[in-house]
């Protein structure tokens, strides 16, 4: 019980002797099937060979011993002594017959395998027997069925061996036959013949020496004629059924054209056999043979019981062995499990379950180096966080530092600056910053400042200049330069922060305008140095994106303090807007911005809000005077000019508002020529009987310029007020004139007519005729 208690609670131990089992089940298990198989196939070729050549053998001897037999026959038919008094068609002495059938015994008796001789005379119908088919013989009754035989008018197979069964027994053989008739045709005429018979076993003899090979108890052996039937030597306890044999060798002889078979078929009731077949120059017999698959394969039985044994002490021995070894590997895992477990190695409840010793060893040690690691990196995160607070404090407060606090916190916190100097800030700003910002995560942008650190160490150390990256954590990188060259001033600076630049857009696709201050030889003006730096950067709004802005590129600019807005061009703007004259506006912009570029960054920012300042302004003015405001929202505007980074940007900006306002400017006034078409020619519809109703009475009405209003209309109707008024006019007197009784006069005073010629006129020149006149047309029609 404390053994298995023992071996339960070392896991890994058990492990180990469970697999190292198991593989030797599997190698020993394979090893025995191969060896087996291997054996099997082996024995089974032995096998095959060997029988081949003993049937081979047996067709020798069967053959010759044919050969024999044919020319015994031969002879004795070639030989006068016997033809002529025991086959000829004359008659014969008795003395002479009895001599030749003394020569005939004598003969029969000098070859021990013939069994008996028939001479059958076919011109007298006599036969004459020697042997046990002699009369008074116990097989005489066999002569007469011989005779009838050689009688049939189809001639017996001629010096073949044939198997004659007269006995009834199935499948057996009484003796074999040659047979010589007179003449060698098909077909029998009578003809007198010479049988030759051989007794049975000088053929069986023969086969069963291949039954002897294996087995001879179990085998059997046999043959069969070319028609198919078999031919028995007498041992029949071992023969499969025949009608099953029959359809295995037609299977067998199906596959290949060989002479020989060799093959395994499991007969009912007796269960596998091998089975081997040659095809003999005899008659076209076969010979068969029949063995038991287990005799044969006997020895490979014992050999595997034999080996079953070796294998079961084998892996009793190997199991001893590993045991012994497993407990001598497992020392160092259980002394490892016994200090883990004694200096409190726990495992957290929520971790997977433990399976094994060096699991729970290997999940103590994973807790262990999480901690160590978290602890370790907390450590190096607080170191990371005092450097770059020293560093922002040297960068912001630079005064603070006495040349004895500054080498302390460098030897401290391990600072790439030169303590003697000289020094160099240089910010990088990221162009469209905002755009970046979207597309990237906090750990990427950290990357970015990364890497332009250290490939900015990487151009600058051939000249021994130090690199610092200060944190700034906004919209800019800051590079500390400090030692080496920069006592030189450096004149090859601007095409290493170029290559810089060139770097970071390849590699990293981020834009960068760099812009740095004069060397200072003193740690005290580095602060002074990061103002001027971030103040000279504030430039890019003229040199654009990734530009490299110098104190001496940006010095004009920052001498520049002055700055006089043109009244005149202003005033050009405001006129240009409020005639939605396009062109005239981008000229009067683009004049307003252009000296923006030899000012300083406040006034240059001054200078476009104010621009923006007077668009607004004078959209504002023609909203006053407007019915309806104009669909234009310059709101956030001033935002958006603030929120470009170049000045390019800035006037492209501008440039898409005033087309905007152009557009939106037009479409309104269409609009208002619309709505001012239909308000004149509904006055005129109202107000046509009125006499004084005029272009000038509809002008005041609308509270515009007659000249305007004229103007518009004529535009859009191609007929002035005028004349638009009297053809209203006109219409109503002529429906009056139709369907009223009114006088002429009335008519005419009704459609604000005075002049009563004027009216006669104007009706004549538009209907052809007068008034007077249309009514009476009118009335007669």
């Amino acid at each position: 019980m404390r053994m298995l208690h023992f071996y339960k609670s070392k896991r890994y131990l058990l492990r180990m002797l469970l697999s190292i089992t198991i593989l030797l089940v599997i190698l020993l298990s394979l090893s025995s099937a191969v060896l087996h198989y291997s054996a099997e196939h082996r024995v089974l070729q032995m096998q095959q060979d060997a029988n081949r050549k003993v049937m081979s053998q047996i067709n020798h001897n069967l053959t010759f011993m044919q050969e024999i037999v044919n020319n015994i026959a031969l002879s004795l038919y070639n030989d006068e002594r016997f033809y002529f008094p025991l086959m000829s068609t004359s008659e014969q002495e008795d003395i002479d017959i009895i001599y030749s059938i003394n020569q005939l015994n004598k003969a029969m008796d000098s070859q021990s395998f013939l069994h008996s001789i028939l001479v059958y005379n076919g011109h007298s119908d006599k036969s004459y027997a020697l042997g046990p088919l002699a009369d008074r013989m116990e097989e005489s009754y066999m002569t007469g069925r011989l005779v009838d035989m050689i009688k049939k008018p189809e001639k017996l197979p001629q010096l073949q061996l044939i198997p004659m069964n007269f006995s009834g027994r199935p499948n057996a053989v009484d003796f074999f036959s040659i047979v010589i008739y007179e003449s060698f045709t098909s077909m029998n005429d009578r003809e007198s013949a010479l049988v030759l018979n051989v007794k049975p076993e000088w053929v069986f003899d023969n086969l069963q020496v291949v039954n002897g090979f294996s087995a001879p108890d179990e085998s059997s052996i046999f043959l069969m004629d070319k028609d198919g039937g078999f031919i028995l030597s007498g041992a029949e306890k071992n023969l499969p059924e025949l009608n099953d044999l029959s359809y295995a060798l037609d299977g067998d002889q199906a596959t290949h054209d060989e002479s020989f078979g060799f093959f395994s078929h499991k007969f009912h009731g007796k269960g596998e056999s091998i089975v081997s077949y040659l095809q003999m120059g005899v008659a076209g017999w076969k010979v068969i043979s029949v063995q038991p698959y287990d005799a044969v394969l006997g020895s490979i039985s014992q050999m595997r019981e034999t080996f079953a044994i070796v294998i079961a002490s084998f892996l009793l021995f190997g199991i001893l062995v590993s045991f012994a070894l497993a407990h001598k590997l497992y020392r160092p895992i259980e002394a490892l499990l016994s200090r883990v477990t004694r200096h409190g190695g726990v495992i957290e409840e929520t971790r997977e379950p433990i399976r094994d010793e060096l699991a729970y060893v290997g999940s103590v040690y994973g807790q262990m180096a999480e901690k160590l690691s978290f602890v370790t990196d907390e450590k190096d995160k607080q170191k990371e966080i005092v450097r770059h607070s020293y560093l922002r404090s040297i960068l912001t407060g630079s005064s603070s530092f006495s040349r004895h606090q500054l080498e302390a916190c460098i030897d401290k916190y391990g600072l790439g600056l030169d303590p003697a100097g000289p020094y160099l800030v240089i910010v990088g700003k990221i162009d469209d910053y905002a755009a970046v910002l979207s597309r990237t995560s906090e750990s990427e942008r950290q990357l970015f400042a990364f890497a332009t650190a250290n490939i900015a160490g990487e151009i600058l150390s051939p000249l021994r200049i130090s690199c610092e990256m200060v944190d700034a954590r906004s919209d800019h990188l800051v590079l500390l330069l400090s030692g080496g060259a920069l006592g030189s001033e450096l004149p090859v600076l601007p095409d290493l922060l170029h290559r810089l630049q060139d770097i970071m857009m390849d590699y990293y696709k981020l834009s960068l305008s760099l812009s740095f201050s004069e060397i200072s030889r003193s740690h005290e003006t580095i602060t002074d140095q990061y103002a001027d730096a971030l103040h000279y950067s504030m430039y890019k709004i003229l040199f654009g994106r990734r530009s490299l802005i110098t104190p001496d590129l940006v010095g004009p600019n920052v001498a520049h303090t002055e700055y006089a807005v043109s009244t005149e061009m202003e005033k050009k703007l405001a006129e240009a807007i409020k005639t939605n004259d396009l062109n005239a506006m981008e000229t009067a912009a683009m004049q307003l911005l252009a000296p923006l570029h030899a000012c300083h960054y406040d006034h240059i920012i001054h200078g476009v809000l104010h621009l923006v300042d007077v668009i607004k302004t004078t959209i504002r003015e023609i909203n006053q005077n407007r019915i309806t405001s104009l669909p234009i929202d310059l709101g956030t505007l001033s935002r958006q000019v603030l929120d470009k980074e170049t000045l390019s940007d800035i006037r492209e900006l501008l440039g898409a508002t005033l087309r905007d306002i152009h557009e939106k400017r037009r479409g309104a006034e269409q609009d208002t020529n619309v709505a001012l078409i239909e308000a004149i020619k509904d006055i005129i519809e109202n107000q046509y009987a009125d006499m004084n109703l005029s272009l000038q009475g509809i002008s005041a009405t609308l509270k515009m310029t007659s000249a305007y209003v004229g103007r518009i209309f004529k535009q859009s109707e191609l007929v002035s007020v005028g004349e638009y008024l009297n053809e209203v006019r006109l219409t109503r007197a002529r429906e009056y004139l139709e369907t009223k009784s009114f006088s002429i006069k009335e008519i005419m005073e009704l459609v604000g007519y005075v002049n009563e010629s004027t009216f006669f006129k104007l009706f004549k020149k538009k209907y052809g005729v007068t008034p007077k006149e249309y009514r009476l047309k009118s009335n007669i029609g």
